[in-house]
């Protein structure tokens, strides 16, 4: 459908991240397709989320899928964009590869749970911009129906 998309409207898509099987193993990965509707890469989300609140939250991703081992970085219409998963915003270190190796724009399409995620969203992309300079492009499945701001401007949902 993604690849479909891209093709028709000759855009470049990120496509968030969807479950990938691949041998035995399980991954949490995002796909980008060209403007020609072809992949051009794929990145397998980093670092995976565990977490256990007493009485709040307790979400596992190391039991189910398998962490990936590379940076994506991926050249397009639109620049360099560097790929990142929901929690991997949470790591300098991956920013700053990025950084090094020319990427315009960060990507990091997440879900990024209600207990812990208003906490961490937006410190985390204000971090990541002011430690590297970037251009960001941050997609969060919102689990509210609550007006959000968003750079100072509150948008009903």
């Amino acid at each position: 459908m993604l690849s479909e998309v891209s093709n028709r409207l000759k855009i470049t898509v990120v496509g968030g991240s969807i479950p990938e099987r691949c041998g035995d193993k399980l991954y949490n990965t995002c796909c980008v397709f060209g403007t020609d509707g072809k992949l051009k890469a794929k990145h397998r989300k980093i670092h995976l989320f565990d977490i256990d609140i007493p009485g709040k939250i307790t979400f596992m991703e190391s039991k189910t899928l398998t962490a990936g081992e590379t940076p994506t970085i991926v050249d397009t219409d639109v620049g360099r964009i560097g790929v990142g998963i929901c929690y991997d915003i949470r790591f300098q270190e991956l920013a700053m590869i990025y950084a090094s190796r020319g990427a315009h724009l960060l990507c990091y399409p997440g879900a990024f749970n209600m207990t812990t995620g208003p906490l961490h969203w937006e410190l985390l992309q204000r971090a990541r911009i002011l430690n590297n300079s970037y251009m960001w492009q941050l997609v969060h499945l919102l689990e509210t129906l609550e007006p959000v701001t968003w750079l100072g401007v509150t948008q009903p949902l």
